[in-house]
């Protein structure tokens, strides 16, 4: 019975001409030599836009990627981050094409509850195996000395991940903790920029002075942050999935754009979307990238040393931009990094960070939504609880756009 099943199987995909068969990219090989090596015109690649193909070099050797055959239809799936990858269709006697898609995925949040033992950082390794969180708790609580917690005390983790086909495919992502020291609660949430505050929108740590290497382009309070780096947005012009590998600055036409670090000019000039821009290259293998200039500072040419702070040109709309702003990007050894890392922005006493207005009411729908949760979290163990599916918001968003 076993072995007619099995001939059935194989008969009804034979009759559908249904082939998927795994492979793994190779050493050595590029994405263009890749096209040549499946019958892909080359074109294509040179059609794609300029971040699209910094993306593409970041398939990493041994990758592994799907080819698919259906009938006269050949599709080829290459994953090139956790959450993007390029999708090529090829149809017999026609046109292949390249697109970049979202991976599908789930995300579910989880909940830990901890009574302390040993030390809190410990017990939660222990518990989790995850260092990710261990660092994360201490990010939450800056300014609060978890070493106090002593035996008895109580800890409370909400956190989520992404899953996909039964596997998390994501670092745990802290949202809300709740800490008990000698009977008395502190509680920390994540806001949206990426911080952690207590329930009144205190942020749980002090910035202190510190020398900054590499210097916001615009000033702080001339310009606010549009758009973040992120290797999946979806485009308000192309409409579709693409990555954007660097930090937009909205400010009014004509504000000064300076220089982030010391440097030489390498290239000044028009740059497919980037319109009007200019591309300092700095020490340690890092180049800065100015993009949708409305003009330069006279007397700037490739070549040209630039001392940091030093105004290199003004903010314009040229090239691909729905408006005035300026497109920062960071690159390290050819490859695009989030300027985040590098750039702050410098403080001259110590200064506790406050959440109001729009960003503080957001805040505090967080904290009664998780204070419920904390409710539930109880001794006898840990409980999830499945969030979206991923897929069905992407769905919505391209009909949106």
């Amino acid at each position: 019975m076993r072995r007619f099943f099995l001939i059935s199987i194989t008969l009804l995909a034979l009759s559908t001409k249904l082939f998927s068969k795994t492979y793994h990219w190779r050493k050595g090989t590029t994405f263009l030599s890749f096209l040549r090596n499946n019958g892909i015109s080359q074109k294509l690649y040179y059609e794609l836009d300029s971040q699209d193909k910094e993306l593409l070099e970041e398939i990493r050797v041994g990758q592994s990627y799907t080819v698919t055959k259906k009938k006269k239809t050949k599709t080829i799936l290459i994953p090139i981050t956790d959450e993007i990858q390029v999708k090529i269709v090829k149809k017999y006697k026609n046109r292949a094409k390249i697109s970049l898609e979202p991976i599908p995925y789930k995300v579910v949040r989880n909940s830990i509850y901890i009574k302390v033992k040993k030390s809190i950082y410990s017990d939660l390794y222990k518990k989790t195996h995850s260092m990710t969180l261990v660092r994360s708790l201490k990010r939450a609580y800056r300014s609060l000395d978890l070493h106090k917690m002593k035996r008895g005390d109580i800890l409370k983790l909400i956190y989520e991940q992404h899953i996909r086909k039964g596997k998390t495919i994501s670092s745990p992502k802290l949202l809300a903790s709740l800490v008990t020291i000698k009977g008395k609660k502190y509680y920390s949430y994540l806001a949206d920029d990426g911080r952690y505050y207590d329930s009144l929108g205190k942020e749980y740590r002090t910035i202190k002075k510190t020398f900054i290497p590499y210097l916001r382009p615009i000033s702080i309070n001339r310009c606010r942050i549009s758009s973040c780096f992120t290797r999946r947005r979806f485009h308000p012009i192309l409409h579709r999935y693409r990555a954007h590998l660097g930090v937009d600055y909205a400010a009014r036409r004509g504000t000064p754009i300076r220089a982030t670090a010391n440097g030489r000019i390498i290239k000044r000039g028009r740059k497919g979307g980037y319109g009007n821009c200019i591309i300092i290259q700095h020490k340690h293998g890092l180049k800065s990238l100015y993009a949708h200039m409305s003009r330069y500072r006279r007397g700037l040419r490739v070549g040209s040393r630039v001392k940091q702070g030093t105004v290199i040109g003004y903010v314009g709309t040229t090239g691909r931009s729905t408006g005035p702003h300026l497109h920062f990007g960071m690159y390290k050894y050819r490859r695009a990094v989030n300027p985040a890392r590098y750039v702050r922005v410098k403080k001259h006493q110590e200064i506790t960070n406050i959440l109001k207005g729009k960003e503080y009411r957001k805040l505090r729908k967080k904290v009664v939504f998780f204070r419920k949760k904390f409710a539930q979290i109880k001794k006898v163990g840990n409980y999830s609880f499945f969030v979206r599916n991923e897929t069905s918001l992407i769905r919505n968003k391209k009909k949106r756009g």
